[in-house]
């Protein structure tokens, strides 16, 4: 009995090597083949994210305006733009017909036209000096959306009168920071600063200084832009200037000397107390 035992183990033992032998011989095809990675969702339906964000954006600018809006609400909800991206086209309109915006060779990625990303939401931007159609479309199943961008233009113009907006007396805080929105070019508030740019000269003195001093390109000056003065678009955008002492701004027209005149007081602080603390 125990030599038939041992037989039928060293048998047993024998038949498992084979056996494992063949499996690890054509073992890969015994290996399940992992599933391929599901496809990106595919667009049933678009709809506007707001009001705001179509179908019509109106824009004004001088030869040219930037629009943006975020991106639809894909499948009533149920899906994000990254989970549909894969699926969603750009088209414009041509001569009447829908044409893929990568085949218009007036549009060009990150140049005039691209994506966004902003505290989480995604968008489109374009930059446009006319009115133009757009459509975002869904390459599997066809679903549209159309925006329409409407350009105004706004015709360049020299400055013929000026009104300020803010001061012309201001004070700068304890650091010496300070700053103006645009005043009023020509009586005439609907005037942005893009159309009178090319006409407005920026001139800076202290103020018991007579003579004014060019700071348009002139870091000979002191004056470095984006470092003691510079320009903000917030609000309809305005000068900002970084002091370290009283000083006037005076805005004037290349062409017809009109001017206006700003004072920014710079009150250096009093320092009262000496105790030095670890704060």
């Amino acid at each position: 009995m125990k030599r038939t035992h041992f037989a039928e183990r060293r048998l047993a033992r024998n038949v498992f090597s084979l056996l494992l032998a063949v499996i690890m011989a054509v073992g890969v095809s015994f290996v399940p083949t992992p599933k391929a990675q599901a496809a990106g969702t595919t667009i049933t339906s678009m709809s506007y994210f707001s009001p705001a964000d179509g179908p019509v954006i109106t824009k004004s600018g001088v030869g040219q305006a930037s629009y943006g809006f975020v991106m639809p609400i894909f499948n009533g909800g149920s899906a994000t733009w990254s989970d549909v991206v894969q699926d969603l086209g750009v088209k414009v309109k041509v001569n009447g017909n829908w044409v893929d915006i990568d085949s218009v060779s007036s549009f060009v990625y990150n140049q005039n036209w691209g994506h966004w990303s902003d505290s989480g939401f995604n968008g489109y931007w374009f930059a446009l000096s006319a009115t133009t159609e757009i459509q975002l479309y869904s390459r599997a199943n066809g679903v549209t959306l159309n925006y329409t961008l409407v350009f105004q233009n706004i015709n360049k113009t020299t400055i013929t009168a000026m009104t300020p907006t803010q001061g012309p007396v201001i004070t700068a805080g304890f650091t010496g920071g300070a700053g103006f929105t645009y005043p009023v070019f020509n009586n005439d508030p609907s005037i942005p600063y893009a159309a009178v740019a090319d006409d407005l000269k920026v001139y800076v003195k202290p103020v018991n200084s007579s003579t004014w001093i060019d700071i348009d390109n002139n870091p000979a000056s002191g004056w470095i832009y984006d470092q003691n003065f510079g320009q903000f678009t917030d609000g309809g955008g305005g000068y900002w200037f970084n002091v370290t002492e009283s000083i006037n701004v005076k805005l004037e027209s290349k062409t017809s000397s009109v001017n206006l005149v700003y004072t920014i007081i710079f009150n250096e602080p009093v320092r009262n107390s000496y105790t030095l603390t670890p704060y």
